[in-house]
């Protein structure tokens, strides 16, 4: 098994480099870490913790984190990570966040660093939690114990999902699920014993914790490792360490690549080299092929080329990585023709490029994310749940060894999935056997049969004058039987309303009512991974209690009675 071999077997010359405050980095062999993870193991252990206890993980430090998630494993509980302030947008959230999560977890134990401990106590108190709440400190630390022969937890993690539809749910991951899905990572990407892998992804979420820090330590391969933080302060850092180590791989958001694109100037990479560069792997939302245009033109004067791109799907219902290109074959991206946008219908392509390789204008473009992994199958089904052929949308259903065994939620163990088949919620079609994913189902808007998806909208949204990407999102309701399409914008002044009206209005139909807020910096709820939690801002203005102001209503007639005005 691959926790067995690399704690058995740790690779003295290869490590992970921690980033640290000053600049520098924080090295420790695979020796060290697992010496750390069998400290951890230990702790836990004199804490009591039972087989298959979950242990919740409230530590901010990559360090910290990787040796408390091991040492859980080494001790035969379950993992279950809490997403720490910085994902939060700030610490206001936070101790409610860690109090929903740990009613919905009941862990045996919550492993805390010094800075988060008094927020964890407090949490554990409010629900009531019988959970010992302990602290890391290496000073205090056991020396390592003995996990040989020591069974695993059945469930090697609790997940606990964005929640963009509502408070985070927990995903149980056996351990057949977990190391299944890093084995199908690793078949994906050809890894080897040369590759070497860097990422500033939070480790809490699935796409950093089992597609950016697991797969690189199962094969023993170099790590670096940054916190979201650090590479927003200096994107330059992450590319160093691709451009004058050599570093063979790193994954990241779209929007991750925009920023780089955007703060990082070609003189800054003087001297850089990323011909070694042969994976970048794009996920976790939407691939904006601009966007990989933009950072394509930045980076291939010093080697890298667009083959290196490498768009993914996944869940953490399904582990993590469920699609992907074949690295050195290169993404196509497409437009779609907008009437052929019909559930069970087939699509019709109006235009087609590579990504990387053309800069598309306007909104509505695709990327592949290539094809299932090794040991997982990805089908589309129609309204009926009725196999829909390639080329035609529908909703996407994920089978096979990686999907999860179901939720943990605040009344229990519920929903439990099937490896037959999961729906994902989100629309999607194939075409020559790779997958396309247009966005949520529950996030989109049907106008004459077509659907309008929310994802669009934010992207057409960006590049009217006055408004910022990231500053605004789009949400679709009803309200009296009328549908409602309202936009929020994150920005000071309204000069920017009549072109969303416009725009809203060439995307949906006279008969849609718009609503357009404006509201400070903070007012669009996110999830810990940063996308928009649209379906709670829309129970928030159905019910009449957002917080930003309403600026324009097209048909406020048609609202009346509701609390929405």
């Amino acid at each position: 098994m691959l926790l067995r071999a690399w704690v058995e077997d740790p690779k003295p010359a290869k490590g992970i480099h921690f980033a640290d405050q000053t600049g520098r980095w924080e090295y420790r062999s695979y020796v060290d870490v697992v010496r750390d993870s069998l400290r951890v193991s230990a702790l836990l252990r004199e804490l009591g913790l039972p087989r298959g206890g979950i242990v919740s993980l409230i530590l901010a430090q990559p360090r910290d984190f990787v040796a408390a998630f091991m040492g859980t494993l080494l001790a035969g509980g379950t993992p279950s990570p809490i997403a720490t302030p910085m994902g939060l947008r700030g610490g206001a959230q936070f101790p409610d966040h860690v109090a929903r999560v740990l009613r919905a977890a009941t862990p045996a134990v919550v492993l805390s660093d010094a800075a988060l401990f008094e927020v964890a106590q407090r949490a554990a108190k409010t629900t009531g939690s019988d959970a010992v709440i302990a602290q890391l400190n290496w000073d205090e630390a056991p020396a390592p114990d003995d996990a040989a022969g020591r069974p695993l937890a059945d469930l090697a993690l609790l997940q606990f999902t964005s929640g963009s539809s509502g408070h985070p749910k927990g995903v149980r991951v056996s351990r057949e699920n977990l190391f299944n899905n890093v084995e199908a990572i690793h078949r994906w990407l050809d890894w080897s014993a040369s590759d070497s892998f860097v990422s500033w992804l939070p480790l809490y979420h699935d796409m950093g914790l089992v597609g950016a820090m697991l797969s690189p330590m199962m094969a023993s391969t170099e790590l670096w490792l940054m916190r979201p933080e650090q590479f927003l302060r200096a994107p330059l850092r992450w590319l160093e360490v691709l451009g004058r180590q050599g570093v063979t791989g790193t994954t990241a958001p779209s929007f991750g690549y925009a920023y780089a694109a955007r703060r990082v100037k070609p003189e800054d990479l003087a001297g850089m080299d990323f011909s070694a560069w042969r994976v970048a792997i794009l996920g976790a939302e939407r691939v904006d092929p601009t966007a990989a245009a933009d950072f394509a033109a930045l980076v291939e004067p010093h080697g890298f080329t667009n083959t290196s791109f490498l768009p993914a799907y996944g869940l953490a219902e399904s582990t993590l990585a469920v699609t992907g290109i074949a690295p050195a074959t290169g993404a196509r991206i497409v437009k779609l023709a907008s009437d052929s946008l019909r559930d069970g219908a087939p699509v019709t392509v109006a235009d087609s490029g590579r990504l990387g390789v053309d800069r598309p204008e306007g909104a509505g473009w695709l990327t592949s994310c290539g094809r299932p992994m090794h040991g997982i199958g990805v089908r589309i089904v129609d309204e009926d749940d009725a196999a829909l052929p390639e080329g035609h949308l529908g909703e996407i259903v994920v089978e096979g060894t990686s999907v999860a065994q179901g939720y943990r939620t605040d009344e229990g163990d519920t929903l439990d999935f099937s490896p037959a088949g999961r729906p994902t919620g989100d629309a999607g079609f194939t075409m020559d056997g790779e997958l396309f994913v247009l966005g949520r189902i529950g996030d989109s808007m049907k106008v004459r049969g077509r659907a309008v998806h929310a994802e669009d909208l934010e992207a057409e949204l960006a590049r009217l004058p006055g408004i910022d990407a990231g500053r605004c999102a789009g949400v679709f309701g009803s309200v009296n039987g009328i549908d409602v399409a309202a936009v929020i914008v994150e920005e000071k002044t309204t000069d920017w309303v009549d072109g969303v009206v416009a725009l809203l209005r060439s995307l949906t139909s006279d008969s849609v009512c718009v609503l357009v807020f404006r509201g400070q910096r903070g007012s669009i709820l996110r999830t810990s991974s940063g996308k928009p939690r649209r379906r709670v801002m829309w129970r928030q203005i159905a019910d009449g209690e957002f917080g930003g102001e309403l600026v324009l209503a097209t048909d406020p007639g048609a609202l009346a009675g509701s609390r929405v005005l």
